[in-house]
């Protein structure tokens, strides 16, 4: 399983060719993205509205995983669905919802945007890069998620592994502004970067 983030697709800031390149060495069987995938598509969108962004997405990121899970963000950049979405596109079994979703493969994970604890990506950029992970914490804190589940999250576009705490921000494809770092693709198990983020 690999995990990505905060893609941003139809910003001009997104670096989508940096995290294509990276994409295109690997063949993931399941692929799982924390949110803002779109940049530009906050709006209630149908299925079949859905079903096009999420193929179009697929075309641009040039996947082809058995599984595609993605949490999109509920208050910003990403359509919002009129409920749980599940289809299979381009032989692809897509999985999404506008909140967190549960995945149990190798190892039992939430993956969830982030914005629900902190709506401000900028202020939840702040609370991650001085205390890394805070975010996740809180997150988890507050699904009530055990030391045996994974968290996935993005949203303060500030990549952080903790092993402990089984947390795990993959980090920004858009780098702009003061928010500069960069995100990264990572392996889980073991959370471990495939192309490096600026940890």
């Amino acid at each position: 399983m690999i995990v990505i983030s905060d893609v941003h697709i139809g910003s001009r800031h997104s670096r989508v060719q940096d995290l294509r390149k990276c994409l295109k060495t690997l063949e993931p069987d399941v692929v799982v993205i924390a949110g803002d995938l779109f940049d530009d598509q906050f709006r209630k969108v149908s299925v079949d509205e859905a079903t096009r962004l999420f193929k179009k997405a697929i075309e641009i990121l040039s996947i082809k995983p058995r599984e595609l899970y993605i949490s999109l963000s509920s208050s910003s950049h990403d359509p919002q669905l009129p409920g749980p979405f599940s289809a299979k596109i381009e032989n692809i079994e897509v999985v999404a919802y506008n909140g967190p979703l549960v995945i149990e493969n190798k190892i039992k994970a939430v993956v969830t945007h982030g914005d629900q604890i902190v709506q401000s990506g900028v202020l939840a950029y702040f609370i991650d890069l001085v205390n890394r992970g805070r975010v996740g914490r809180l997150i988890k804190k507050r699904l009530g998620l055990g030391r045996d589940t994974w968290l996935i999250y993005g949203h303060s576009h500030v990549p952080h592994v903790d092993s402990v705490w089984r947390i795990l921000n993959p980090g920004s494809w858009k780098i702009y502004g003061f928010r500069r770092l960069r995100g990264g693709v990572f392996t889980l198990p073991p959370a471990e970067p495939l192309c490096k983020p600026d940890l």
